[in-house]
């Protein structure tokens, strides 16, 4: 892979990850975690694409398919492993009393 198809595919797998940010929303967080899967999951894609000798829809070196197909499912795996920001924000538990008597 030359620098220039390294290039090329962090600018595509950046893409990807920024139009999901604006599809799912979130804040800075969620920016930067749609942005890092995106990058791992397309890399990670085009070089499965290359190990199993793909040749649909090749941009120079690049395994196109297989690493936009890797994008969606790292995307959307990284999305529900995180979960939802909503849980996150009030809590997952309530906190018990820090006396049961005083309890109604």
């Amino acid at each position: 892979m030359t620098t220039q198809s390294a290039l090329l595919g962090l600018l595509i797998a950046s893409v990807c990850g920024l139009v999901y940010h604006l599809i799912r929303g979130g804040g800075l967080a969620r920016i930067g975690l749609y942005l890092a899967s995106a990058w791992v999951s397309f890399f990670l894609g085009h070089l499965v694409g290359g190990l199993l000798d793909w040749r649909a829809l090749r941009v120079g070196p690049l395994n196109l398919l297989p690493a936009l197909l890797a994008t969606v499912i790292g995307l959307v795996a990284g999305d529900v492993l995180a979960g939802s920001e909503a849980r996150r924000a009030r809590g997952t538990r309530p906190r018990p009393p820090d006396d049961p008597r005083e309890s109604p």
